[in-house]
């Protein structure tokens, strides 16, 4: 990543959070040393980007300041394009509409040549007779995750046998064409990922839970990283 987009990343990064973000939590968000932070962010408020705290402490960027509006090149604008297809042929409707709206946001916001590039583009992704269909309702899993809230499921395994779980909902991911809910498991007492054509019910406890150091996706997400360095 150029420098440029990583210090527009990390200002992207700190907006609309509530409490201070640690030089840490940024150093691990972008693969970087804690001293590159500090001299990031060091740039970030000599350019005028409202950003109080001091490193050993944490950061924190003024709720009213705004972005400037980003040049997208070709290769990003095809990007954008090619994701919103395949939201819209992998996921749910709700979902599908979201991508489309997006795209018609962005086409309107876009300047004249940008516009033309991106109604050239050429990028889909049809809807496949290999997508494993489901019963549960994906946007109420999204929803689940954003709010942190814990979910009990019927689910039942490869062998047709079946169980009830109480999860921690942390993210939805996609092994085309299987979609996967990675859950702390309370049963397990451990990560588990549950397919979404393998639950019966997703059900909202009424129970929200917070993330710990040993049950949160940051740590889930590291373990992985790990595990494909070994491999490596």
């Amino acid at each position: 990543m150029r420098r440029s987009d990583r210090l527009f990343q990390i200002v992207n990064f700190m907006q609309g959070r509530r409490v201070a973000v640690t030089a840490q939590d940024i150093a691990e968000e972008f693969d970087v040393s804690i001293r590159t932070v500090y001299r990031d962010v060091q740039d970030l408020i000599l350019t005028g980007v409202p950003i109080s705290g001091e490193a050993g402490v944490g950061y924190l960027l003024d709720k009213s300041y705004c972005l400037p509006p980003m040049q997208l090149d070709v290769s990003e604008l095809e990007a954008l394009m090619l994701g919103a297809e395949m939201v819209s042929s992998w996921s749910d409707e709700t979902m599908a509409k979201s991508a489309r709206s997006l795209v018609n946001k962005l086409k309107s916001v876009l300047p004249e040549r940008d516009r033309e590039i991106f109604s050239g583009t050429a990028m889909y992704a049809p809807p496949s007779r290999i997508k494993i269909p489901w019963t549960i309702d994906f946007s109420e899993l999204r929803k689940a995750i954003r709010a942190k809230d814990i979910l009990r499921l019927e689910y039942e395994d490869e062998s047709g046998k079946a169980s009830e779980r109480t999860v921690r909902p942390l993210a939805l991911t996609f092994w085309g064409p299987t979609w996967l809910l990675l859950a702390w498991c309370e049963l397990r007492n451990d990560y588990r990922h549950f397919r979404l054509d393998r639950m019966k019910t997703a059900e909202k406890t009424g129970e929200p839970f917070k993330d710990t150091p040993e049950t949160s996706l940051k740590n889930w997400l590291r373990m992985y990283q790990h595990k494909e360095k070994l491999r490596d």
